[in-house]
């Protein structure tokens, strides 16, 4: 996720090299291997893909395109950034509103807003003028935690789940 104009700049230039790069070995392709060149471009152009969505969501969030976003609770942290970038502000002007520094604002969402006060939350909702809901779903047979990533064959998801658990891991959200 892109969070500010300096990441903006680093994406664009980076999905700029990743192009440059599928011509090089596009270029270059008589002498390797069909399959292997085949892997390398698909790797490359799945990347570019990413840097493609992630500079067109920031583009949509700026240009006031995108008034509406929806996210799950673990994801909350994107949708607090998206409507400060969707409002126009940088961290700096959230920050004179917060009445906090602009380091303030840079560490959280650097840390995407994992350390804040449910109070803080709310002044930041209230500041930002954006709407936010919350669904509370109360399935008893729903597991405690969903399993977001791909497991390979003759791997048990639950025995991740248990590992994961006992080692008090946290995911970090909108890297």
């Amino acid at each position: 996720m892109i969070k500010n104009e300096k990441q903006y700049g680093v994406t664009k230039s980076n999905l700029k090299k990743f192009q440059d790069a599928i011509k090089v070995i596009t270029k270059s392709s008589s002498s390797k291997n069909p399959l292997l060149l085949k892997l390398q471009i698909d790797s490359i152009q799945s990347q570019i893909d990413i840097f493609e969505e992630e500079i067109k969501m920031y583009e949509g969030l700026k240009k006031g395109e995108i008034t509406k976003v929806s996210r799950d609770f673990e994801h909350l942290s994107c949708g607090i950034i998206e409507s400060r970038i969707a409002k126009g502000y940088n961290q700096k002007q959230l920050a004179e509103l917060l009445k906090t520094s602009e380091q303030q604002v840079q560490k959280y969402e650097s840390e995407n807003y994992s350390n804040i006060s449910l109070k803080r939350l709310q002044e930041i909702v209230v500041v930002l003028e954006v709407e936010v809901g919350a669904t509370f779903k109360f399935d008893k047979k729903s597991p405690l935690i969903k399993s977001d990533f791909l497991v390979p064959l003759g791997v048990n998801p639950d025995l991740i789940r248990n590992k994961i658990r006992s080692r008090g891991t946290t995911v970090k959200m909108c890297t």
